[in-house]
């Protein structure tokens, strides 16, 4: 099989047959095989997906476990049914805008045999705000170098990105919190990664969303955990620019506790903070010392409730 369309889905009975659609209606000159992993909705998204399969038996593999079984879990599983040649990635609530996407990457990677994977521009719709905008590619040229993906935010929406065949999802994914950054980490490991200039899909943001639909902190502690598992699977390859976005989030999660009143809490984060990153805490003393007020000080702590409006920064420079 050239190209596998690797597709979870969870309560997206609002997108999915939208999101199906555009991945039937690719003209491609190669076969391609669609592998969907439906994890027990509670919507109406399984029986949308089945009646696909019903209407197009020959174009799609189902994984439909009895019961949740949770995303990573997911992804692993799914990914044991992928054969391409060729991986696709897309998600039950985005969707593709362009009939030759598929036939313009896959040809793309073949001309570039230097290339592991590639990805467009995106529009981006948040339903939360109700604005619609377009990606912006940032590097001086067309290939993303793995000192920005270590930023501390991820430049690749999933629907954009087609990859080649070369690595495979490891055992340990069913740790991480979410798939997409390792996934692309361990490929750039492998070859490069170049960028499209053209808009190929929809990335959609709404409150369900698997990573918008969290709350602050439990998105801070995801990426602590993230960065803390991929530093070691990564052989501490990254070490400096990972323990700076470690030593980010770890004075945003203290910042979070205080807002939140958990005290004990916010005292164990910073004194992880502490010891984290010594560059890191010089360059950003001010805010560390006015932490330090807010928990220990009282009788000065009036003068710091300013950083109690900050906001997160997930970008690091």
């Amino acid at each position: 099989m050239k190209l596998s369309v690797w597709i979870s889905a969870f309560n997206h009975e609002k997108y999915i047959e939208q999101c199906l659609k555009s991945v039937l209606m690719q003209k491609t000159n190669f076969k391609f095989e669609i592998i969907i992993g439906e994890d027990c909705s509670t919507d109406n998204t399984r029986k949308i997906i089945s009646d696909f399969k019903a209407k197009y038996p020959n174009r799609f593999r189902l994984f439909l476990p009895e019961k949740n079984i949770g995303m990573m879990a997911m992804d692993i599983a799914t990914w044991k049914l992928c054969s391409g040649e060729y991986i696709a990635l897309l998600n039950g609530d985005d969707y593709w805008t362009d009939e030759n996407k598929l036939q313009t990457q896959v040809d793309f990677l073949e001309e570039h045999s230097d290339t592991v994977m590639c990805f467009h521009r995106a529009r981006i719709e948040d339903e939360t705000s109700g604005t619609s905008y377009e990606t912006v590619f940032l590097e001086d040229e067309d290939i993303l170098p793995v000192k920005s993906l270590l930023k501390g935010y991820n430049p690749v929406m999933t629907p954009t990105v087609v990859f080649k065949r070369v690595i495979e999802v490891p055992e340990w994914f069913a740790d991480v919190p979410y798939g997409d950054m390792p996934l692309y980490l361990l490929l750039a490991e492998k070859g490069k990664i170049r960028y499209i200039d053209r808009t190929m899909a929809v990335y959609r943001i709404h409150p369900k969303g698997q990573w918008q639909g969290e709350k602050l902190k439990n998105n801070l502690k995801k990426d602590l955990r993230f960065y803390g598992m991929i530093n070691e699977k990564l052989d501490y390859k990254y070490s400096g620019q990972i323990r700076k976005i470690i030593a980010h989030r770890l004075m945003d999660m203290t910042i979070c506790c205080i807002k939140l009143k958990r005290i004990r809490e916010a005292k164990n984060y910073f004194k992880k903070l502490c010891i984290t990153n010594q560059n890191f805490i010089k360059d950003n003393s001010d805010i560390v010392t006015g932490i330090y007020r807010l928990l220990y000080d009282p009788a000065l702590a009036s003068r710091y409730e300013g950083l109690l409006k900050r906001e997160v920064v997930w970008k690091i420079d």
